[in-house]
């Protein structure tokens, strides 16, 4: 319908399915604002969204995909709740679906606002752990996220998890710099991972490679080059680690400018995870100190 208003999903989800028999495209067209619960990508499909449509989540969390199939413990700790799990609600999903893309000059809009409230006047945060990520894909190789704008992510905006050869392409990532736990693009065990000409404002990390506990069983996170990108965090603008159970290697970083960001590059493994053979390069750097609430002391380089 594209009133903004009635559940899309069942439609988009039917164009998806219809989609996957052969291989096809489906298209969110201009000038509509598309409401929608969970949708799940499937292998050999591109997700379009003309330019001028918005694709905006549903505020209610009982309408959400949940790929664990598991009860969620709103009670247990952050950790335990799945922050280093695999994420137990997410908006646009996808597993085990080679061959996906999401493309256009269209909108993704989280609507984080229904998931959180105002606890300081820098600091946007919930009860609610973990609230939905954006887009959460598992196991899916050769995929492409290229253009899109995604905004106003409740929680991580790209969370590619075990994948592939992972094309990240010239998309805007336009979180509120309040909004706690915000991060931009986190490659979680994937390899063979290319991000570049990116902008991307968040609270919390810009990019971060993980290697989260949930996805042991895909290996180190490898083969990645970010470069191009413009990138303004009140965390770190690039980041290696927290979440780090597993190895980092084989990353290059170059040909960035970082501005007004807690800090800049950080390398943070708390856990027994290794990193070897990085490099950061043509990189300028400027930090400041956004507030107390948020991590860092604008340092340019944190390792720990």
């Amino acid at each position: 319908v594209g009133d903004g208003i009635t559940n899309d999903a069942p439609a988009i989800q039917k164009a998806i399915d219809e989609c996957t028999k052969t291989g096809g495209r489906g298209v969110l067209p201009s000038g509509k604002t598309f409401y929608a619960s969970s949708i799940v990508l499937k292998s050999n499909v591109e997700l379009y969204l003309e330019k001028g449509s918005v694709l905006k989540a549903h505020s209610d969390l009982d309408t959400y995909l949940n790929p664990n199939n598991e009860p969620v413990d709103y009670d247990a700790d952050i950790i335990d709740a799945g922050v280093v799990q695999k994420p137990p609600y997410a908006f646009i999903y996808a597993k085990d679906a080679d061959n996906i893309s999401i493309a256009g000059q269209g909108v993704i809009d989280g609507n984080a606002y229904a998931f959180v409230e105002r606890w300081s006047q820098y600091y946007v945060n919930s009860e609610l752990y973990p609230r939905p990520t954006l887009i959460y894909v598992e196991h899916c190789n050769h995929i492409t996220f290229r253009d899109v704008t995604m905004r106003k992510a409740p929680f991580w905006t790209l969370h590619p998890a075990g994948c592939d050869d992972v094309l990240i392409k010239d998309i805007r990532i336009l979180n509120d710099l309040d909004m706690a736990n915000s991060d931009g693009i986190d490659p979680d065990h994937c390899s063979n991972v290319r991000i570049s000409g990116c902008h991307i404002t968040c609270g919390d990390d810009c990019i971060c490679m993980k290697a989260t506990i949930g996805n042991m069983k895909y290996g180190p996170t490898e083969n990645v080059i970010v470069s191009d990108c413009t990138l303004i965090s009140t965390s770190a603008a690039i980041k290696i680690g927290t979440e780090g159970t597993g190895d980092f290697r084989n990353i290059l970083i170059q040909d960035c400018i970082v501005s007004r960001s807690n800090r800049g590059i950080s390398v943070q493994i708390r856990d027994q995870g290794n990193v070897e053979n990085v490099s950061f390069r043509n990189i300028m750097i400027e930090t400041r100190r956004f507030a107390d609430t948020w991590w860092g002391c604008a340092e340019p380089i944190a390792i720990s």
